[in-house]
């Protein structure tokens, strides 16, 4: 089986991918169910199931140890902005493994490629933006935005105004701190979560309001209202920050509706709330820029990075501290003494590196653009070809992501009540196509983020995947008695 390559090589010869002996493949399952604890997945299961091994992968292909081939319609985890595959990058991680390995960051220690990325990412960054904090995944850069924020209330005499404010839905990470921001209950079961001091508050999600009566406008008063009701109620002095993402993804790929920022926005000045703004998903070209905060009006005063800043190539994340934030954190020397957080791989000279080569190919290979042009047409071919599918309820997007929201009721919009178990089902049905999809935790739904250097052949062939999938989804609910369409052709083109 060939897959094809990335970048500027994509269009010359196809690698050869071999599969895997089929002895050393039930070699690596009977080791993976003995020795390997999978992150997000049912631990029981794991010793009756077996993996599946992922072996090659090129520009947007993925090919697994039996040689099956896969496009990844969700960039890994929402991460590989450039494509599998990249030699300049491989080259890039070698060359500065062998000039210098590691160098700490700690008390004053830097290296030539941190500094740089340091540089690049306040010149990029939407909002005025003083210094960068590097850490080496998005649920650490958030945990950390929560001790920046104690810190400078604590430093303007503030004890009291540390509570953060996250949204029901939102993904923020799952370590305790991050993991409590993150608004799914399957982040916080079994762990006592969240935490004190962290609240929630209503999602965006127009297309699942309870009122279905409400207008656009009528909607985002109804919710920035119930966050206004929130920060009063447990009182304005106690509350320090509310984080979220431009554009919700683990959730759903949620769209908020025109307004919404600009109405949070006017709630937390009036009440000294920080904002940040969650880019680890949305940054680095995935929504129509480098970032996607001021696409929806977004001004944020602490912003998060991660995924993107190097296509998942090499672990790095970033926190941008603004002015605001950094003038009180350094405003008495004397008070505030050493900022007592880090992490011994954070700046890392080797993910600064990559990161700065993963920067230039983005920028290089005008891939914003390419994001922009082949999402908005890739997002066109769902509509027009999934749209009017019985079980599709909504067809959503923005830049290179999209959604694809599965209704039990179409003309009712009624969702499904075992939405996770539709949703999973939807997902192996994809995979059995060749396509890799993300989904959306508490929704039956495909959700699309694949690397920005898809073709608008490509995308057609996503649509063509998820078609048949649905088609495939549609038999199975119906031989099962789990949905009754009120119309389905089975012969549907």
């Amino acid at each position: 089986m060939a897959i094809r390559k990335a970048g500027d090589e994509m269009a010359g010869d196809h690698a050869l991918v071999r599969a895997l002996e089929p002895g050393r493949i039930k070699s690596l399952c009977a080791a993976d169910r003995k020795s390997v604890m999978h992150p997000f997945s049912a631990l029981a299961e794991q010793s009756n199931s077996d993996p599946r091994i992922l072996a090659r992968a090129s520009g947007v292909y993925v090919t697994d140890a039996n040689g099956k081939e896969y496009i990844d319609g969700g960039s890994g985890l929402w991460c590989v902005n450039v494509g599998y595959g990249r030699s300049e990058i491989a080259d890039v991680m070698a060359a500065q493994s062998r000039e210098l390995s590691y160098a700490l960051c700690f008390s004053g220690y830097s290296s030539e490629p941190l500094i740089e990325l340091a540089e690049r990412l306040l010149a990029l960054a939407p909002s005025p933006m003083a210094k960068v904090l590097f850490n080496n995944s998005g649920s650490e850069a958030n945990e950390a935005q929560i001790k920046i924020v104690r810190a400078y209330n604590n430093l303007l005499g503030r004890p009291k105004k540390k509570k953060v404010i996250s949204r029901w839905g939102a993904y923020h990470g799952s370590s305790i701190a991050a993991g409590s921001l993150t608004g799914n209950v399957i982040v916080h079961r079994h762990f006592d979560l969240p935490m004190a001091g962290i609240l929630h508050t209503a999602s965006p999600d127009y297309f699942r309001r309870e009122n279905r009566q409400l207008s656009l406008g009528e909607f985002v008063r109804a919710t920035v209202d119930e966050l206004d009701r929130l920060i009063v109620s447990e009182g304005p002095e106690t509350i320090a920050a509310f984080i979220a993402e431009p554009l919700m993804g683990s959730c759903g790929v949620i769209i908020p509706p025109d307004g919404y920022y600009q109405a949070v926005q006017e709630v937390l000045r009036r009440h000294d709330i920080l904002l940040i703004a969650d880019e680890v998903i949305t940054g680095f070209g995935r929504v129509d820029g480098w970032f996607a905060s001021p696409i929806v009006g977004m001004q944020p005063d602490l912003m998060t990075c991660a995924k993107g800043i190097t296509s998942g190539y090499f672990p790095m994340s970033a926190c941008l501290v603004s002015d605001k934030v950094w003038d009180i954190l350094t405003a008495d020397p004397s008070e505030a003494g050493v900022f007592g957080h880090g992490f011994t791989t954070a700046g890392h000279p080797v993910g600064a590196a990559v990161a700065l080569k993963n920067l230039e190919i983005i920028e290089r290979e005008n891939l914003l653009e390419n994001a922009r042009n082949i999402g908005a047409y890739l997002l066109q071919q769902l509509r027009t070809h999934l749209g009017d599918h019985p079980l599709v309820g909504d067809v959503r997007g923005l830049g290179m992501m999209c959604g694809v929201e599965l209704d039990a009721d179409k003309s009712a919009h009624q969702p499904f009540d075992n939405a996770y178990t539709i949703g999973s089902i939807f997902g192996k049905l994809c995979l059995e196509e060749g396509l890799m999809v993300r989904g959306g935790h508490g929704k039956a739904m495909a959700a699309l983020a694949p690397p920005l250097i898809l073709t608008s052949a490509q995308a057609d062939e996503i649509v063509n995947r998820m078609s048949r999938a649905l088609d495939s989804l549609a038999a199975h609910l119906q031989q099962n008695g789990l949905w009754r369409p009120r119309a389905f052709a089975s012969d549907r083109s």
